[in-house]
């Protein structure tokens, strides 16, 4: 999985990802003020820490937008506000202090998902039509934020089909709600089918052009968009309507902020494909009673890539004045910065963050 949407607005922001030797090096009198942040090196357990955006407002609150990836692009959900020390010009700045926390991101970030369910006549013909509709069931399940939660609005998905036929069809449209979604997927019957061929390549190439329209979409409401693209198939390409090559070109040519994944059913899949178009990650079930946990699997990927996002907030003690903010996250075993520049002007005292966690599951 790849890092860094390019779908953010541009800011006159400079962000720097460093890569630490240690977590810090306090000095012997314990004050963590005084904690080295800057020292670096090639650490093989490093995160990748990229701004998205910042943001100031009155009286003192500083946000800032991030994504945290593992060295090996894999996303870093979960984090928690005692996993972020925030330092403004290289001095730590104390949590009481700060009032920091981790904010629910609706109405500033959103993330879209295409799924794209393969009924051709080897799935709707068949008894694998029930297990395929109680897999993606559990897939919107598994993704999807349910309305009670602050969450709630932050992702979006919707459901397309393909068969043999030149373009996908849409089986819901794009919603925050899961329970459209699930009622969506229940309604898929036999019938829906028009041509049993399979046209693959042609819903890889029309599957990433939604999502791109899509996040394009959302930018212009001045929202940070990134997305996925799911694609379930139990064959190969038999229509021959769009090329092997242009399929994989489109995945190639698709931005950063698109992520691709393909879930496949069966002994006919061309799994050689299927691994390349799903750059993101690919699974495969040999038989039909698999298909659930692969779907779960996919699912588990798509929603830590999306809540690999987080929005940070604090009060800033500063009253006037540009001053460097580095935000410094630590796991277990991983450590990585994010720095950047932001104006304390006209700042006053009277700041409050919201107590409103995010919650961690």
């Amino acid at each position: 999985m790849r890092p860094i949407p390019t779908r953010a607005p541009r800011l006159a922001l400079t962000a720097l990802a460093l890569t630490l030797c240690s977590l810090s090096a306090c000095d012997s009198n314990g004050d963590e003020a005084s904690c080295e942040v800057f020292q670096t090196c090639d650490a093989q357990q490093a995160l990748n820490v990229s701004l998205i955006e910042s943001k100031t407002r009155l009286p003192a609150n500083v946000s800032i937008l991030f994504k945290v990836d593992a060295m090996d692009d894999a996303p870093v959900a979960g984090l928690l506000p005692a996993n972020f020390d925030v330092f403004e010009n290289e001095k730590l700045i104390s949590q009481f202090e700060s009032q920091r926390n981790i904010l629910p991101k609706v109405g500033q970030f959103k993330y879209s998902i295409v799924l794209l369910l393969d009924l051709s006549g080897s799935i709707v013909a068949s008894e694998n039509l029930e297990a395929l509709k109680k897999a993606a069931t559990s897939f919107v399940d598994a993704v999807m934020f349910a309305p009670d939660d602050p969450r709630y609005g932050e992702i979006e998905m919707g459901i397309w089909w393909f068969d043999g036929q030149a373009d996908v069809t849409s089986l819901v449209g794009v919603t925050i709600d899961p329970e459209a979604l699930s009622a969506g997927v229940e309604s898929i019957t036999p019938e829906l089918m028009k041509d049993n061929s399979t046209n693959l390549y042609g819903a890889v190439i029309q599957g990433i052009d939604l999502t791109e329209q899509r996040l394009d979409a959302i930018v212009r409401r001045n929202v940070i968009s990134a997305g996925s693209v799911v694609l379930f198939t139990d064959g190969a390409d038999q229509a021959n309507r769009e090329s092997r090559s242009d399929a994989l070109e489109a995945v190639r040519r698709s931005g950063d902020e698109v992520s691709v994944y393909t879930i496949g059913l069966g002994g006919e899949i061309d799994e050689e494909t299927l691994t390349e178009i799903g750059r993101e990650g690919f699974v495969s079930a040999p038989r039909i009673e698999e298909l659930l946990p692969k779907f779960q699997e996919i699912a588990d990927l798509v929603r830590d890539e999306a809540n690999s996002y987080y929005l940070l907030e604090y009060c800033s003690p500063k009253r006037e004045g540009d001053h460097t903010l580095t935000i410094r996250v630590t796991t277990e075993a991983e450590v990585g910065l994010l720095s950047t520049r932001f104006s304390a002007e006209n700042f006053t005292g009277g700041c409050a963050v919201s107590k409103g966690a995010v919650p961690t599951n």
